[in-house]
């Protein structure tokens, strides 16, 4: 009986560093997220070094990636037209 107390104890005790590493795991992904938030957009909702319609250069490179939509001139990942979740975040 006493050996299974002595376990949990030292159980207990190494778990107990992991569960606030545990904590901070969601507050990285926030991190993440606002920094992504953070960078500067553009009139059309996109990070402003990224999109074509500013800076037209830019399309060779997204067709280079194979990232372009023909259709409506602009980056496939950037066209909110055939990806209506894109309106969501701000993409217009």
């Amino acid at each position: 009986m006493r050996s299974l107390r002595i376990l949990s104890i030292v159980v207990s005790l190494l778990t107990v560093p992991v569960l606030p590493a545990l904590a901070e795991e969601p507050k990285a992904t926030e991190k993440a997220q606002s920094a992504e938030a953070e960078k500067p957009k553009c009139e059309h909702g996109v990070q402003k070094s990224l999109c074509t319609r500013c800076n037209p250069k830019l399309a060779a490179v997204f067709k280079t990636k194979g990232d372009w939509c023909a259709e409506h001139e602009r980056p496939e990942s950037q066209c909110s037209i055939c990806n209506p979740e894109l309106s969501k975040k701000g993409v217009k």
